[in-house]
């Protein structure tokens, strides 16, 4: 297999995967900065996906904190919220593991939603 070099001068391959290493920080650094298609598009899904987890945990954390004052139906809408948040914090991270994994084995792999919206970024 040929070892394609990037921008950064890194293995085409090494770089895919470090597309997701920071999730959406390095999937926006590698966005701005590389030419390379393939990575590129790796970065944009890991922006696309890591991005809108983030800011959906984000929005979750905060009607938790908010809904959480309040007395009793508060309290049990906070525990529904904290196990959803603890959900999708083990997805997150079972995501990003995947994602790096499979973005080290095959160039082309895509997500199924995220990815449309990642091809309208590269």
């Amino acid at each position: 297999m040929m070892n394609r070099m990037t921008t950064l001068g890194l293995d085409e391959r090494l770089e895919r995967a470090l597309a997701y290493v920071l999730l959406w920080i390095s999937g926006l650094i590698l966005l701005v900065i590389e030419k390379n298609r393939n990575v590129r598009w790796h970065a944009a899904q890991s922006l696309v996906t890591f991005g809108s987890l983030s800011l959906v945990i984000m929005v979750l954390q905060f009607l938790h904190g908010m809904l959480s004052l309040l007395p009793l139906v508060g309290w049990l809408i906070g525990f529904g919220l904290s196990l959803l948040l603890n959900l999708l914090g083990w997805l997150m991270l079972l995501l990003w593991i995947w994602l790096m994994v499979m973005a080290w084995l095959r160039p082309d792999y895509r997500l199924p939603f995220f990815s449309q919206l990642a091809d309208h970024l590269v």
